[in-house]
């Protein structure tokens, strides 16, 4: 983990990145093309997930598509963390919890300097909703349905008492959605005053991949690794073995 504020020189991550802004200010790049797809094809899954999962028992088999998508993401994007851009990378943007307070101490008192890519404070909700929505797909791998006739590959495991433990995954699988939900409220709600009211456009940037120009607190650019596409298509080919495979391995029923 690195410490807040601290900061490392970069250079450029392509021969476009100073290309001038609207307003004339020179623009860096801020997050790879991997890293946005990842981010709105996340969104659009959990979106689908419970559009799915509210329309009942006939949409399951498509409900559990849909979780194996999201776990296979969400492996993707841990593998993406270790080699993908500097921006993408967890030792660019996950604090130690005291630095995290120590920023939000500066940002209230109306201190706090931009980053590039997440601040320590985003970092840890970036944490928490990776972290809630990866809780959502494993247990989904257990529950059943409301008739307890079909569910996740691991639904119908024999467990010695199968039916507390899908009861239990179940439960949690809703409670977790539930407070997923509200982790999200919190996360737009955050992006949305930093874009309107600190001018720092953390939502446009995670769709055009630039920002503006400034002293960022972490670094001044972001780094693109060589060969990034080749290293992004290993890294999905290499979540989506590691995902279906464990399935397969442990007696699960792969849904497609």
């Amino acid at each position: 983990m690195r410490a807040a504020g601290s900061g490392e020189r970069a250079g450029p991550a392509d021969p476009s990145a100073g290309s001038a802004s609207p307003a004339g200010a020179r623009s860096v790049a801020a997050w790879d093309l991997p890293t946005r797809l990842f981010k709105w094809t996340l969104v659009t899954l959990v979106l689908l997930s419970w559009a799915t999962q509210a329309a009942g028992d006939r949409w399951l088999g498509l409900h559990i598509q849909l979780g194996h998508a999201v776990l296979i993401l969400l492996v993707f994007r841990l593998l993406w963390g270790l080699v993908g851009s500097s921006t993408a990378r967890f030792a660019s943007w996950v604090a130690w919890p005291w630095n995290a307070l120590s920023y939000g101490a500066q940002l209230v008192r109306g201190r706090g300097r931009p980053y590039l890519g997440h601040n320590p404070l985003g970092g840890w909700m970036i944490i928490l909703l990776l972290a809630f929505v990866a809780a959502q797909g494993v247990t989904g791998l257990f529950t059943a349905d409301n008739n307890g006739l079909s569910g996740g590959p691991f639904a119908n495991l024999d467990f010695g008492d199968p039916t507390p433990i899908q009861r239990a995954f179940g439960a949690w699988h809703h409670l977790a959605f539930n407070l997923l939900l509200g982790l999200i409220a919190i996360h737009v709600f955050t992006n949305l005053f930093y874009e309107a009211a600190k001018g720092d456009p953390v939502i446009s940037a995670m769709v055009t991949g630039r920002k503006p120009a400034e002293p960022f607190a972490d670094e001044p650019e972001m780094v693109a690794p060589p060969r990034l596409w080749l290293r992004a298509g290993l890294c999905l080919v290499a979540a989506a073995a590691l995902v279906l495979g464990t399935v397969k391995a442990f007696g699960g029923k792969l849904p497609f």
